[in-house]
């Protein structure tokens, strides 16, 4: 694969992603805003906004077994299918079972196709561009964020929530087309050997730790929670379309980082190594979220989360592209800790803020969290650590 350009199968496996990720990602814009109005408790926001991590704990280790059996190409267009449906689903978000149901199949889905897309494509690749080739997939993935978080908010405020979720439903049908057009291997996936060097040193060191805190911090506790911040810091009186629209604004820019800067980001743990970036990156998102809890200036909470995504986009990068080298069953053990700590986040985020009183709760605590791991990963030697 070039440097300065991703190939054909990064390009194409990403476009694919991005379509599958459209009716995911704009729930976290408007379900914290809108949860009243679609008759939803705010326990049930936090437990919809994290079932689709809970399965995963079980569906990662099942994808996993499946993909070693079973050919590539048809389980990830099969998974891409069924998330295309579970989307369709969202338009009975008035009924709780029948939402909490849909978002445990599209958690099967996205193990599926997390863990085909990412392995498949990290096939071959040289240990010292792993973190530039997955800032490149990251970013073209993330497009689907960007337009599901921005897009799907602004035509549910424009065009209600059912005709605005069986549109995006419909465009992510395309990620069908798109997934076959990538030509992944018929046959069963090749479990990459674990590669016995500085990088990876054949093992999996404090990796699922961090993992956790990436889920727990970033898709769990900032995303679920950013609405109900920003809703606050702009005061009872603003209108609600302003609310939704904002909160799908600032989390998109988070994944138009990944589509920017996520290579240059992801090659920085290439050059410098993956302690230093964890270590930095974490510190610097740390303090970002902690600042960010602790003022009511609605431009500076808006700069410094974007801030910390920033610090995300690098990390995700960085370490993902890591431990993808040390092969299929050590990657289902660090996405699994991901997954768990993204599961964790809604719940406890909207917890908290429900037994403090405190919107700004959840960014607290993420905050908390990731200087903790920075503070534990330079405390260690870096032969114990990753």
């Amino acid at each position: 694969m070039s440097m300065n350009a991703p190939s054909k199968k990064v390009a194409l496996v990403g476009i694919a992603t991005a379509f599958s990720l459209l009716g995911d990602q704009v729930l976290y814009s408007v379900l914290p805003v809108y949860f009243d109005e679609l008759g939803l408790m705010p326990i049930q926001v936090g437990l919809i906004l994290s079932a689709n991590r809970w399965i995963r704990l079980i569906t990662n280790h099942f994808a996993h077994r499946m993909v070693q059996r079973f050919r590539s190409d048809i389980l990830f267009v099969g998974a891409l299918l069924l998330g295309a449906l579970t989307t369709a689903l969202y338009i009975f978000a008035s009924l709780f079972s029948l939402l909490l149901a849909a978002r445990l199949l599209w958690g099967l889905a996205w193990s599926f196709i997390r863990h085909i897309g990412v392995l498949e494509i990290m096939q071959d690749v040289p240990e010292n561009v792993s973190g530039r080739t997955m800032g490149f997939y990251n970013g073209i993935s993330r497009l689907g964020s960007v337009a599901g978080l921005f897009g799907g908010a602004l035509l549910v405020d424009l065009f209600g929530f059912s005709n605005a979720i069986l549109s995006i439903a419909l465009v992510s049908l395309l990620a069908i087309p798109v997934g076959v057009k990538a030509r992944l291997p018929c046959r069963p996936m090749f479990i990459r050997s674990a590669m016995s060097t500085s990088k990876t040193m054949g093992k999996l060191g404090l990796y699922p730790v961090i993992g956790f805190a990436l889920g727990a911090v970033g898709p769990g506790l900032v995303m679920a929670s950013l609405g109900a911040v920003l809703l606050d810091r702009l005061g009872t009186t603003t209108a609600t379309l302003s609310a939704a629209t904002l909160t799908g604004a600032v989390l998109a820019v988070r994944y138009v980082l990944d589509s920017i800067a996520a290579p240059w980001l992801g090659g920085l743990s290439d050059r410098y190594g993956i302690r230093s970036t964890v270590v930095w990156f974490t510190a610097i998102g740390g303090v970002a979220l902690i600042l960010a809890a602790g003022t009511n200036n609605i431009y500076l909470v808006v700069v410094l989360t974007i801030l910390f995504f920033a610090m995300g986009t690098a990390l995700q990068s960085g370490v993902t592209g890591a431990v993808s080298l040390l092969g299929s069953g050590r990657f289902q053990h660090y996405v699994t800790a991901m997954d768990f700590g993204a599961a964790c986040g809604p719940l406890l985020g909207w917890w908290l803020m429900d037994v403090l009183k405190m919107e700004v709760a959840a960014i607290a605590l993420g905050g908390v969290i990731y200087l903790g791991i920075a503070i534990l990963v330079a405390s260690m030697r870096a032969d114990r650590v990753l």
